[in-house]
């Protein structure tokens, strides 16, 4: 597909990405008010399930065993999500655990058996692939929303799960940020800025680069891998850069995307580490005091408090230069359009219970700082910041939180989601962008050839 074969809007380019395989489309995961209702979906009294489907004479509401996919399937994390679980008392659920990355081809193996899970828990990517095809239900994504107060959940995290009329193809359940962590004494060290806008992180990177005495300017993705896409992507979309304009066509070769190509790649090249590099050598360099300015996101919070640098270090949540833009992500729970009435008043009633304060809070202190509230009740309660990481970081932990209203991605343009960026993310056609431009090709003709290959990408 290119500029010039007739796409008029975003919604035909959605439904043409809709038409691709599944496997297809979710392979780009290769690559963060009052309480709810009680959970009982629609009138049992709380003290069990017929668990078989079938009603009862008086009248209570049918319920159904439920198969619930989880992306959380680290062993220490399986061991707290299911007890959860089980003491759901409406009916049955059967939890599974994947790695995020054999998601797609276990959802095309179920797809294909017709036998798709009632319930996930996946990035926001996911959600929108799976959306595009009609595979997931929004008349129950409104119902569990409804339920737990629309006005709680955030704004930004809301705008992941969106789909292109304006409703909800999920829940969003949790995300997490990525911004640029510093070394307070340092910067006061030298009477640095906050490194926001263009202008000071780069004034800092000049400031801090002392490469005689091995200390780097700032520590930034640089090798053909998804973390230098989310590195780059705040600096883009900052200049107004996009990869699709609102008509849904593809403008990676824009001025924008140009000029912030070039400016990422200065950073790098003149005051970054020698070598290219992705998320645990950048993380390292800071943690060595190698570096003291590092783009990264909140999962480093729990990392950082074990070295002892929590209290020297502040997090800089946006880069901003025509606009701030920050990178994130949402996980978000999608309830199947399954067809079945028991089985999806159950699915809901499941995701109401799991989006309770007290399961919610627990599943949030698995990863503390790292996993991000987006109920603003939630982050603003006793028992949610009762916690030792988040209680050393308590500021910051605000300010990330605060900073998901305002996270923003090559895969979103005005709050809208286009799939076919999948596609393009799978094949790391912006990083590569920057890997080439870094390994010293003209940013201009760079931009103009990863943008034809987007345009392939997506036919």
């Amino acid at each position: 597909m290119d500029n010039h074969d007739g796409l008029s809007s975003r919604r035909e380019l959605l439904k043409r990405s809709g038409s691709v395989g599944s496997a297809a489309v979710l392979v780009a995961l290769a690559g963060c008010t009052g309480d709810t209702n009680s959970g009982d979906g629609g009138g049992d009294d709380g003290s069990g399930s017929d668990t078989t489907g079938s009603s009862g004479d008086d009248g209570e509401a049918e319920y159904a065993p439920i198969e619930f996919w989880s992306k959380e399937q680290q062993a220490e994390r399986r061991q707290v999500i299911t007890p959860i679980v089980d003491e759901f008392d409406q009916a049955d659920v059967q939890a599974e655990f994947f790695d995020e990355d054999n998601i797609p081809e276990e959802l095309s193996a179920a797809r294909a058996a017709g036998d798709l899970p009632n319930i996930l828990q996946v990035q926001a990517q996911t959600i929108q692939n799976l959306g595009s095809e009609d595979l997931l239900s929004t008349e129950s994504a409104q119902a569990v929303m409804e339920s737990i107060g629309m006005d709680d959940l955030r704004d930004g995290a809301l705008d992941f799960m969106s789909t292109p009329e304006g409703d909800h193809f999920a829940v969003p359940h949790d995300g997490w940020v990525q911004g640029i962590w510093y070394r307070k004494s340092k910067f006061d060290e030298l009477g640095l800025p906050e490194p926001t806008t263009w202008e000071n992180i780069q004034e800092a990177a000049e400031a801090l680069h002392d490469p005689d005495n091995n200390q780097y300017g700032i520590g930034l993705g640089t090798e053909n891998a998804n973390f230098t896409r989310q590195a780059f992507t705040p600096f883009a979309i900052s200049n107004g850069a996009r990869v699709f304009n609102e008509d849904g066509e593809i403008v990676f070769d824009s001025p924008e995307m140009v000029e912030a190509l070039e400016y990422y790649v200065d950073l790098a090249q003149n005051y970054g580490h020698p070598g290219k590099h992705v998320y645990d050598a950048t993380r390292q360099t800071y943690v060595n005091e190698n570096s003291h300015m590092i783009m990264w996101s909140s999962y480093i919070i729990d990392d950082l408090l074990e070295a002892g640098m929590a209290d020297d270090t502040a997090f800089a949540p946006y880069v901003r230069r025509e606009t701030d833009a920050s990178y994130g992500q949402v996980t978000g729970f999608g309830i199947t359009a399954s067809g079945d009435e028991a089985a999806q008043r159950t699915a809901e009633a499941f995701t109401e219970y799991m989006f309770q304060p007290d399961q919610y809070v627990e599943w949030l202190h698995m990863a503390p700082g790292g996993m991000q509230s987006v109920r603003q009740s939630v982050s603003e309660s006793d028992a949610y910041q009762d916690n030792e990481v988040l209680n050393e970081w308590a500021d910051t932990v605000a300010t990330i939180s605060s900073a998901l209203d305002n996270v923003q991605r090559f895969g979103f343009v005005d709050g809208q989601s286009i799939p076919a960026f999948g596609q393009i993310a799978s094949q790391l056609i912006v990083a590569e962008a920057v890997v080439r431009v870094y390994e010293g090709e003209d940013a201009e003709t760079v931009a103009s050839e990863q943008a034809e290959a987007m345009r392939q990408a997506i036919e």
